[in-house]
């Protein structure tokens, strides 16, 4: 009981934002929303637009708005210990995950070549934990110097070889956690699973690892020196996401409205694996994979847009209007019906109704002159996907392709600082244009780099020092938080409830029930509380010690909502710490007026 209250402890500083966050989900459904929003709401209909910027949201429901979540086959490859790193952070981060399993996940783990075997074979979690744990407890560091591959081609291997029923309704992942200093050259086949990797202490080869996580759709992250010992707070940005999918094999599927003469031209999609069809250009996809609760996907896709056509605007539409796009999502949607909890293949069963998609309708009036103001939002992603094509750009010229000495550090941020400010005054007249957090944290990317300065010894050393901007550049192209040299350096944008809720626990137990909060190792972004919402009650102005509703929340709340979400809330803990509700009394926690 004592986990449970500890963690209700943690989470009742969000329950005015979550219950705001709860009502306004439900209001907007219980299913992943599709969304797309022009540059520009109204196109002249003797115009053409070559590059017209549409940008495409997918967004997750939040965990208090799913009864479940798809079960995870989760392989852990711990390849750690002949680089000095100490191995008991790394079991105790192993034990951490397999605590924060479900009884319907399985779990197999692979140590180093040549070690003891931990577990070689899906265990399932229900009943196994202590077994498992004591597997852990078995784990040995490696024993000799090797270009690190073996242990993960075996991990890879022993997924191939699962029978393909054993896919349906659940997820595959591989956790990386190595300290290796030399990567093999060739790269075993990562398009089929992602593979998030975590990279201990500043001489892990951060290059390698970056290619792993990037060829298999997973996340980097690392460890320094100063915060080698949080491998369990690290390994809950990621399980926060694992823990909590939504969907699998999700895919956006584009298609130009019929009769439009639209082609799409791209997709910028960061990360993720987008195509468009080489013919005509009238479809395209985006590959999403696994979908995590309360997670929101952004893209922006550019579409050439000819003159409107004299025949009908396309059925739902009329007078100067036009459809453009329909956006569709496919993949294996969680659901929940009849107290059965099920994955189906179709979207459209999802939903509870038609297909998840939404069609892009822009207005085509005959005036030839129009205000051109762009959508702000639209602007800022246009901008944030330029901002990685610029980084990308300075990676592979300043660090991938570097034939200077390793050693001029300090060059290598001043460069990027460079490039940076010149970048900006390319964009200063975009109308709409909100920089936000994004110059605060290139600026942390460069002193990373300059930081680095005392740990780099030649050429072969580059790839490590540029492990910070390595693990910025996965959070951004995922849109998912990892660790920057540290569990409380992320991108805060990307930090889910869940994420954020493990994290905390995490923390608390690496740090025998501390605060967790960030003080000075954080730089820019750190995990912190949420703004808080409004208070729910208010003085009542009797001069007495009586309260009375907050009148901001009517006709958005009621007491009854509040009753629901502290049971949701109390199931949810009772769940995420494998505990076992009483049933002895037919009594819930209640809200009173």
């Amino acid at each position: 009981m004592g986990r449970l209250h500890n963690l209700m402890l943690l989470s009742a500083g969000f329950f005015s934002t979550l219950l705001l966050a709860q009502e306004m989900s439900a209001a907007a459904g219980m299913t992943v929303k599709v969304s797309t929003t022009p540059i520009f709401s109204k196109i002249p209909r003797a115009q053409t637009n070559k590059d017209f910027q549409v940008l495409l949201r997918i967004e997750a429901p939040p965990p208090v708005d799913l009864k479940g979540r798809v079960p995870i086959d989760l392989v852990a490859v711990l390849d750690v210990g002949g680089g000095g790193m100490s191995l008991e952070p790394v079991k105790k981060a192993m034990k951490f995950a397999i605590r924060q399993l479900s009884d319907e996940d399985s779990l197999a783990i692979f140590g180093p070549p040549m070690s003891r075997e931990i577990i070689p074979k899906f265990m399932n979690i229900h009943g196994n934990r202590r077994i498992a744990e004591k597997k852990v407890d078995e784990l040995e560091g490696r024993r000799f110097a090797h270009p690190a591959r073996s242990s993960l081609d075996e991990a890879l291997k022993m997924l191939e070889d699962q029978p393909a029923s054993s896919s349906v309704g659940r997820a595959k992942f591989i956790v990386f956690v190595t300290d290796i200093t030399r990567f093999s050259s060739d790269m075993p086949e990562l398009s089929k699973y992602p593979v998030h990797a975590f990279g201990l202490g500043a001489s892990h080869d951060a290059a390698a690892l970056r290619l792993v996580a990037q060829r298999s759709q997973g996340t980097y992250s690392f460890l320094d020196d100063a915060n080698a010992d949080k491998v369990a707070a690290a390994l809950a940005l990621c399980l926060g996401g694992l823990k909590s999918v939504a969907a699998v094999g999700a895919r956006v599927v584009l298609k130009a409205a019929s009769g439009s003469g639209v082609r799409i031209d791209r997709i910028s999609s960061g990360g993720y694996a987008s195509s468009v069809s080489h013919v005509d250009g009238a479809s395209g996809e985006i590959a999403i994979g696994a979908l995590y609760a309360g997670e929101v996907k952004s893209f922006v896709v550019h579409l050439d847009v000819p003159a409107a056509p004299e025949t009908s605007p396309g059925e739902g539409v009329c007078c100067d209007q036009q459809q453009l796009l329909v956006a569709s999502l496919d993949g294996q949607l969680y659901t929940s019906g009849s107290g059965v909890d099920v994955v189906v293949d179709d979207a459209a069963a999802a939903g509870g109704g038609g297909p998840i998609q939404d069609v892009l309708v822009v207005e085509r009036p005959p005036a030839a002159v129009l205000p051109k103001v762009p959508s702000a939002i639209v602007v800022n992603h246009i901008f944030q996907f330029r901002v990685l094509e610029m980084v990308d750009a300075f990676i592979n010229d300043e660090i991938l392709l570097r034939r200077t000495p390793a050693t001029d550090v300090d060059d290598l941020g001043t460069k990027l600082l460079a490039r940076w400010e010149r970048f900006v005054l390319e964009h200063q007249f975009w109308v709409g244009l909100d920089l936000g957090s994004l110059d605060g944290e290139i600026t942390a990317v460069a002193n990373s780099l300059r930081k680095q300065q005392q740990h780099v010894v030649g050429v072969s050393s580059s790839s490590s020092m540029a492990a910070y901007i390595f693990s910025w550049m996965s959070s951004y192209k995922m849109q998912r938080p990892t660790a920057m040299g540290s569990p409380a350096k992320v991108v805060g944008v990307f930090v889910t409830l869940e994420v954020h809720l493990t994290l905390q626990v995490a923390i608390t137990a690496e740090s025998g029930g501390g605060d967790g909060e960030c003080h000075d190792e954080c730089e820019y972004s750190c995990v912190e509380q949420l703004p808080p919402a409004p208070p729910l009650l208010v003085a009542s102005g009797r001069d007495d010690d009586s309260y009375r509703f907050n009148a901001a929340y009517e006709g958005v709340i009621s007491l009854d909502d509040i009753n629901q979400f502290m049971i949701k809330i109390y199931q949810g803990m009772v769940k995420a710490n494998n505990l076992k509700q009483c049933h002895l009394m037919n009594q819930q926690p209640r809200a009173v007026a």
